[in-house]
């Protein structure tokens, strides 16, 4: 039997979900669990992360398979970490106009101007002044691809190991809706961001 790795904490957990389909949520409901509103259980489906809401009036990552943290741009005072709905390797992501080469998926990238643990102000800005954090995402199904860049919120940033990963959460307003989440990304030192 799969790994519980969680509990929905009642309605707070149900504002999220409004207007998302299933899909749209990591995990699934455990077998004869109690209903969502119920603080059902989550089944672990060995995914580094999630992203959940809706932007452009549609639900976005159905699931996420890759999480990079990003060294190859070699700016020493920020974090980058991009976010893939379908699985993406770090030598597809270490040229520039990696963008074609993951089609077709939804990403996300989140540059942090810091490299600690803490939180981050989200604002539109690239790239983010210290304290800040820009979010971008990408509904990358074909060309022209529908950016969208995260207007307030917060990245929590909870670990930071050099040269190994780096762990937080995002909560973020865009102009078209909402997205929350976690990650925990694997250190990509060629990748090169958008």
């Amino acid at each position: 039997m799969p790994l519980l790795v969680g509990r929905l904490a009642g309605l707070g957990s149900l504002g999220l979900c409004a207007g998302c389909t299933q899909s749209a949520l990591v995990g699934r409901i455990a077998d004869g669990g109690p209903p969502v509103g119920d603080a059902a259980p989550l089944i672990e489906d060995a995914s580094p992360g999630y992203v959940d809401g809706k932007l452009h009036a549609h639900a976005v990552f159905d699931y996420v398979r890759s999480i990079y943290w990003f060294g190859g741009d070699n700016d020493p005072t920020r974090l980058e970490v991009y976010i893939y709905q379908d699985a993406a390797t770090c030598s597809e992501l270490s040229t520039p106009g990696w963008v074609t080469k993951v089609r077709p998926t939804d990403l996300m990238g989140i540059i942090v101007g810091g490299t600690t643990p803490g939180t981050y102000t989200v604002a539109p800005e690239k790239p983010p002044r210290p304290g800040n954090a820009y979010i971008i995402h990408e509904i990358d199904q074909a060309a022209p691809v529908i950016d969208s860049i995260g207007e307030t919120g917060s990245v929590v940033i909870t670990s930071v190991k050099p040269g190994v990963s780096v762990v937080g959460t995002l909560n973020a307003t865009f102009s078209t809706g909402t997205l929350e989440g976690a990650f925990t990304s694997t250190w990509c030192a060629t990748g090169v961001g958008l």
